[in-house]
C-alpha cells in the first residue's frame, strides 16, 4: 500500500514542503501562545471578581470552540504521522 500524496488529493500542500509548513505553524503557534498565556491567565484569575457581559461570553465560547478544532485537526494530523511510518515499513 503506497502513501497518499497530498498533492493528488486536492490539498494545497506539495509534498516537498510540508515539513516547512509544520515548522512555520508551531514557531507560530508558540508565539501566539505566549502571547495569550498572560491574558489568559489574567482573565483566570480575575474570573470571581466581575462578569462578563453577554457578548464576551458568546465570543469566548466561539474562541474555544475555534482552538478545541485546530487542535483536534493537528491530533488527527498527529495520529496519521504514526501510520504512515507504520505503512511506509510495510513497503
Amino acid at each position: 500500500m503506497s502513501k497518499v500524496r497530498a498533492s493528488n488529493v486536492g490539498f494545497c500542500v506539495v509534498d516537498s514542503n510540508a515539513d516547512v509548513i509544520a515548522d512555520n505553524l508551531v514557531h507560530r503557534i508558540r508565539e501566539a501562545a505566549a502571547e495569550m498565556e498572560s491574558q489568559v491567565n489574567r482573565l483566570y484569575r480575575g474570573r470571581q471578581a466581575y462578569d462578563l457581559n453577554e457578548g464576551s461570553r458568546q465570543d469566548l465560547e466561539k474562541a474555544i470552540e475555534r482552538l478545541n478544532y485546530m487542535a483536534k485537526t493537528l491530533r488527527d494530523v498527529q495520529s496519521e504521522q504514526s501510520q504512515v511510518v507504520y505503512l511506509q515499513a510495510a513497503e
